[in-house]
């Protein structure tokens, strides 16, 4: 098996649609919300009062959530999919009925994580242990077939369920084969041929005349055009071509351009070095017309060439050119096409293709039951893990209560402790509730990820200091439609967060879960269920007399305390109108979505656990149920399971059931923890409410915390030290978080300091029309009489590009990224198309906070936030004259890192640096 890529990031399958910027839903209660509005399909049991796995995404979530395209839930590996040339279809007596067969397996690892050795007492050899952990897998069932992808305006699949190719379009394929003559005879020569870029040859004596000459012995990979007879009667200049490891064996490379129209006239798309585009970006190759390659993911201009699958004779693309060949293709200038997959069939990866959370998993297809009016659009969405979990979920609870404190990011509301005190007019941060205040008592347990508290309107969050500061606090969270009464009923109000009432967990103690093993039939739970419905005759009560009567399993147990939970009227059936008014109350969804089960996949095969089925579901005695006959044909088509064979699968087809949407909650912030100190430094609103002054934007606030954990993570900006220092500097380049993009207005600025901000910027190439200066004092008087009076023909002159003339590039995003070749060395690195919509850089918050980023790792201003060698005051200076080129506003950015970090030491406690 190969190695598992590990969790780190988690996503929700879907994007919610009312979200601004359309981010990933990152709220539990609008996925629960949704769900209890499914059609069918609803976790952990369905009408029939048989377990299902997973949970449905229909007509009836997508009023809520953005269903057009499947995400990724966690960092993994696609293991496994098989789509559908077209949707196979049951001839069920109503008439015939499609159904989607295809799915994605994705597997993962999920690791509990070590505690720190200053958090926790361990032997060496404990530290070196590695940590528990559980493999899991998320199935995407009844995804979209290869007939819809052809369709007009249709969505793209996934890559790894077929690769796009790309060639050169006709009209594009203009730029001439380059490379290097074979003369007859050295310097001036006739030119026999071409030897295009990329091709490998073996070279012999040298001429006599001059070293640099040798003579052509050999093509080893590519081709001479046109073809010679006898290669021995050639010579080369060798000055234009890359020399190998092998003696004697040269490389015509990016350096050499000759162009001879007569001997090699294809023609095709040049391929680039670095992707740039401009003059200084060497041309490679070429890319004949015809030739299809495949690409590295990128949004930017240029894509870089992965692999050439199709080539003409035109050297030197064979299978593996692309070797020599590493380079770039203006992507406009191509055309795609997928390939086609082979249909029906479960394919497995080996290699697995690594994958991560919120990429593309496909789209949902049709599906049909028998007793539908019209196929609808679905997904089942399914966790599970082969494993043993309860005893990974042992250990884990065990590591855990040795996690730090600042890793309690759930806080739990337990039955019959808490009150909730209901609003009333004047409730503010000046004038709080009091713990003696008159409520009403809470019936119900609850758990809520503390992202979720953090992330309520700032009217329903208030902060009491109890004592002198920096004492101990009291958080007011105000929670509407969240709790109930000891009677069911649901109440609305403030809520107080208090020592020994509530109580703060770590994910890693699984608080609230509670594992199930299955341990009857399926017949057993169907004739319960048939029973309980009143619909059993006598004789096959007595019949079933021993399956009805195994309600003394743990399994059967659940059921009845589900049934006690969704069967309101106590009738013995469940309607989907039960289950989703039980879905609508959060202390039940908890519930339900917290149990793990343990029981046969329904996409294991087992015959005969079907038929044995039979007695019950025929018609009459005697008479075929022929809507049976087909639905088990159907269970049969969709089945896989046996399919796969490995990849830590059960032969048995027994696994352990998740609710997903439940799982990623518990797991799913991505939170930063300091690697000095090890403490939870996420970015939350109440540290940024503080930060920022009172005009900066409410959404931009909201839109910051949402995104910045995971950027700063990923850019490595993951200590107190680096984050105080960043957002000291951002908060002075972007006034106080509230211009991301620089005025230009440059009046209070005297000529000559701004000679000294751009001495050359009028001279350097930027411009399309290039002015000349006898003197300094003529630039001065110039700037003086014409830029001056047109701040922003000043900055298309200081920041402008001969790419995108209609774009300036002066300061914009969280620490000002300036001039063009900022820009599109940022672009190509986050793959982001800011160097052709620099204005991305000032309107999305994502792009904001990333290029900020990208700049501060790619000058490794890391070093002096972290240097313990160097004062605070020092280390802001040198990270100033990083950014700012100088130390303008040094004082300010002083001021704003102490402030800061005050604010740090409030709210996280003190760090090391």
């Amino acid at each position: 098996m190969t190695e598992q890529q590990k969790i780190t990031n988690w996503s929700y399958p879907f994007k919610a649609r009312a979200t601004p910027g359309n981010e990933r839903a990152e709220d539990v209660w609008l996925y629960q919300e949704a769900l209890a509005n499914a059609l069918g399909g609803h976790y952990p049991l369905g009408t029939n009062g048989l377990w299902h796995g997973g949970v449905h995404f229909d007509q009836g979530t997508a009023g809520l959530l953005d269903q057009s395209s499947v995400y990724c839930i966690a960092d993994g590996d696609v293991i496994a999919y098989r789509i559908d040339e077209h949707y196979p279809v049951s001839e069920y007596e109503s008439g015939p009925k499609p159904y989607s067969t295809g799915f994605v397996l994705v597997r993962h690892r999920l690791e509990v994580p070590k505690p720190t050795p200053a958090n926790a007492t361990q032997t060496a050899a404990e530290a070196a242990s590695p940590s528990p952990s559980l493999t899991l897998f998320s199935l995407y069932m009844h995804l979209l077939d290869w007939e819809h992808y052809g369709l007009e305006a249709a969505p793209n699949p996934p890559a790894f369920i077929s690769e796009t190719l790309y060639s050169v379009k006709p009209d594009k394929a203009t730029d001439p084969t380059l490379g290097l003559r074979v003369r007859a005879t050295p310097g001036n020569g006739t030119v026999l041929a071409l030897l295009p870029k990329g091709t490998r040859v073996e070279v012999g004596d040298t001429h006599p005349g001059s070293v640099k000459w040798r003579r052509l012995i050999n093509v080893i990979e590519g081709s001479v055009l046109p073809s010679l007879a006898a290669c021995d009667n050639g010579w080369v200049f060798t000055g234009e071509m890359e020399s190998t490891p092998a003696p004697n064996v040269f490389l015509v490379g990016e350096h050499a351009n000759d162009h001879e129209p007569n001997l090699a006239p294809h023609r095709g798309l040049n391929i680039r070095k670095t992707g740039r585009g401009n003059a200084s970006d060497a041309k490679t190759g070429l890319l004949p017309e015809g030739t299809r390659v495949s690409l590295e993911p990128g949004t930017t201009p240029y894509r870089k060439i992965k692999a050439i699958i199709e080539g003409t004779a035109l050297p030197p693309l064979a299978a593996n050119s692309v070797q020599n060949i590493q380079g770039y293709v203006h992507f406009d200038s191509l055309q795609a096409k997928r390939t086609t997959p082979v249909c029906g069939a479960v394919h497995l990866l080996d290699p697995p293709y690594p994958i991560k959370a919120g990429e593309l998993i496909g789209h949902p297809g049709h599906y049909q039951n028998h007793n539908d009016g019209a196929p609808q659009s679905l997904l089942h969405l399914e966790l599970f893990s082969c494993d043993d979990v309860p005893a990974f979920i042992a250990q884990s609870r065990a590591l855990a209560a040795a996690l730090p404190a600042e890793q309690k990011t759930q806080l739990k509301i337990h039955k019959g402790a808490s009150k909730l005190i209901p609003h009333r007019e004047g409730i503010d941060a000046s004038h709080p509730p009091s713990i003696t205040d008159a409520g009403t008592t809470i019936g119900v347990d609850l758990i809520i990820p503390i992202s979720t508290l953090e992330r309520l309107p700032p009217s329903h969050r208030i902060t009491v200091n109890t004592a002198t500061s920096p004492g101990p606090v009291t958080h007011w969270w105000r929670l509407d439609n969240l709790l109930a009464d000891n009677d069911g009923n649901p109440i609305n109000g403030w809520l107080a967060e208090q020592d020994l009432i509530t109580t703060r967990h770590s994910p890693w103690e699984w608080e609230g879960f509670e594992c199930v093993e299955d341990s009857a039939e399926l017949i057993d739970k169907l004739a319960y269920t048939l029973n309980a419905q009143g619909v059993l005759s006598d004789d096959e009560r007595a019949n079933y007399r021993a399956q009805i009567t195994q309600n003394d399993s743990g399994s059967m147990l659940a059921i009845a305390r589900l049934y006690d939970i969704v069967d309101t009227n106590k009738d013995g059936a469940l309607t989907n109108d039960e289950i989703r008014t039980a879905l609508n109350k959060p202390w039940h969804t908890q519930v339900l979505g917290q149990l793990i089960i343990q029981y046969e996949s329904e996409w294991f095969w087992n015959q005969n656990k079907w038929e044995k089925l039979d007695p019950l579901l025929t018609i009459s005695q005697g008479i075929t149920n022929q809507d049976w006959v087909i639905e088990k044909q159907r269970i049969e088509k969709l089945s896989w399971w046996q399919l796969l064979g490995h990849h830590g699968m059960q032969a048995n087809g027994k696994a352990w059931h998740l609710q997903a949407p439940i799982f990623i909650t518990n797991f799913g912030k991505n939170r930063t923890f300091c690697s000095i100190c090890n403490k939870n430094i996420s970015i939350s609103y109440e540290l940024m409410r503080k930060i920022c002054p009172s005009n900066t934007a409410e959404d931009f606030i909201n839109s910051f915390v949402l995104h910045a954990d995971n950027l700063f993570e990923k850019y490595g900006v993951n200590s107190c030290a680096q984050v105080t220092h960043l957002l000291a500097q951002a908060k002075h380049e972007t006034k106080n978080f509230t211009a991301f993009r620089e005025s230009l207005y440059y009046s209070h600025y005297t000529a000559q300091e701004l000679y000294n901000m751009a001495p050359t910027a009028i001279n350097n190439g930027f411009t399309r029309k290039r002015i000349t200066f006898s003197t300094n004092e003529e630039k001065l008087q110039y700037i003086r009489n014409n830029l001056l009076k047109n701040d922003a023909a000043y900055g298309q002159h200081c920041f402008g590009s001969n790419n995108y003339p209609n774009n300036d590039y002066r300061g914009r995003g969280l620490l000002h990224l300036t001039h063009y070749a900022n820009y599109q060395a940022c672009s190509l690195a986050i793959g982001k198309p800011i160097a052709a919509e620099p204005n991305l850089v000032q309107s999305d918050t994502s792009v904001i906070i990333e290029t900020g980023l990208w700049f501060w790792k790619s000058n490794n201003l890391k070093a002096y936030a972290e240097n313990s060698e160097i004062t605070e005051e020092e280390a802001v200076e040198k990270i100033t004259r990083a950014i700012n080129g100088g130390v303008n506003g040094l004082a300010e950015r002083k001021k704003f890192k102490r402030e800061i970090t005050n604010l740090f030491t409030g709210l996280y406690g003190s760090c090391t640096k």
